[in-house]
């Protein structure tokens, strides 16, 4: 049996995604339309669904960014929850060891995306 390769749904040239920035994007995983977060963190590219596991509320719900003030950390505007970038797990005392639920992503040929065999489309950008 072959290897089945996840189908790749290109989000932004490379150049575009600085470390410590993210983008947005809107896309059928799991057959429901969830929001995804694409992000930069120490050179690498990850992506999560964008809802805390505190409560089902979006990282940046309250503040239009996703990382800390530090810079090293995401956090949920909300309730203060914080997240490693490279795990999703929680750092946070109350919810520690509880993670973000993960994207498969990739950086390839000079652009970043979605490459996850849970997503059947992605369906545009959030502003």
């Amino acid at each position: 049996m072959a290897d089945r390769i996840a189908p790749k749904f290109a989000v932004c040239p490379s150049a575009e995604l600085a470390d410590g920035e993210h983008r947005k994007l809107t896309m059928t995983f799991e057959g429901r339309e969830e929001e995804c977060l694409l992000l930069r963190f120490e050179g690498q590219v990850y992506a999560y669904i964008n809802l805390c596991v505190h409560m089902p509320r979006r990282l940046d719900g309250e503040e239009p960014q996703v990382f800390d003030h530090t810079g090293r950390y995401l956090r949920c505007s909300m309730h203060g929850i914080v997240y490693t970038p490279q795990t999703g797990a929680s750092v946070s005392a109350m919810c520690e060891g509880e993670r973000l639920r993960a994207v498969d992503s990739y950086e390839d040929g000079g652009e970043v995306g979605i490459a996850d065999f849970r997503v059947s489309a992605v369906l545009a950008p959030v502003s």
